[in-house]
């Protein structure tokens, strides 16, 4: 149920990122025509490039900002989580699969 429930907020925020993401392709597209009609292209490239450059540089200070924040005083790091147990390794499992169907391949070719 758990599982069930982080898929579904995983899958509602990369739907919400990506539909945000398109509108601000849209918006972005929409503002450089604008500005193409009033300044030229040239100009409104440099303008919407400036632009988007800022805002991105904006993004990351404040990323940076909250990373750099200490950590409450009476903070606790989780114990770890228990590791998975290691899947097998493919050497063995390639010449298994190899053999198996070659094996197979070669009882149809004998039956004809």
């Amino acid at each position: 149920m758990v599982a069930r429930k982080a898929m579904r907020h995983g899958l509602a925020l990369t739907l919400g990122c990506l539909i945000g993401a398109a509108g601000l392709g849209f918006l972005t597209a929409s503002a450089f025509l604008a500005l193409e009609a009033s300044l030229g292209a040239t100009t409104a490239a440099l303008l919407v490039g400036l632009a988007l450059s800022i805002v991105a540089g904006g993004i990351l200070a404040v990323s940076r900002r909250r990373a750099e924040r200490p950590l409450p005083a009476g903070w606790v790091p989780p114990p770890p989580a228990a590791q998975a147990p290691h899947p097998p390794d493919a050497g063995p499992l390639l010449a298994f699969t190899a053999a198996f169907v070659l094996a197979r391949y070669l009882k149809g070719r004998l039956r004809r």
